[in-house]
């Protein structure tokens, strides 16, 4: 995986600040708890605390800010697809040999009908190329 502003990555480097600001302001609250006498009575007055909840709003902002800072960074990844994409090239022979007779009607009228039928077989996306040749090679164009 690349980066493609991998300088915003530095954003990530503030948020270890910002959590032990919060665990700061955390530990500043219970300085200033209200010093009772009675515990029996406080059980009874004060409502339970919530505990750990208190502090699954922070946590979930300090996620959401680390994923801000990464999404700034624009990520990317290279993957490779298979493509459903065929080449065919067909060469075929045009020469005064291919007008014998020994398969019906003629070894070219053979090589053409089996070409067609390749052709047919084949799936939509593939590219089919045509070389004849006979004494030289030439390139069929449509």
């Amino acid at each position: 995986m690349t980066f493609a502003l991998p300088v915003a990555l530095l954003a990530l480097a503030g948020l270890p600040a910002l959590a032990a600001l919060y665990w700061l302001a955390q530990r500043r609250r219970r300085t200033y708890t209200v010093r009772f006498t009675n515990l029996a009575l406080l059980g009874q007055v004060a409502p339970r605390g919530p505990g750990l909840r208190r502090h699954v709003p922070a946590a979930l902002l300090l996620l959401a800010l680390a994923a801000l800072a990464v999404s700034f960074a624009r990520p990317a990844a290279l993957v490779s697809v298979p493509k459903e994409r065929s080449n065919v090239m067909l060469v075929v022979d045009t020469s005064g040999s291919m007008q014998a007779t020994d398969v019906q009607p003629t070894r070219l009228d053979a090589a053409r009908a089996a070409a067609k039928s390749l052709v047919d077989a084949l799936p939509p996306n593939a590219s089919v190329g045509l070389v004849g040749f006979s004494a030289t090679a030439y390139l069929w164009r449509p």
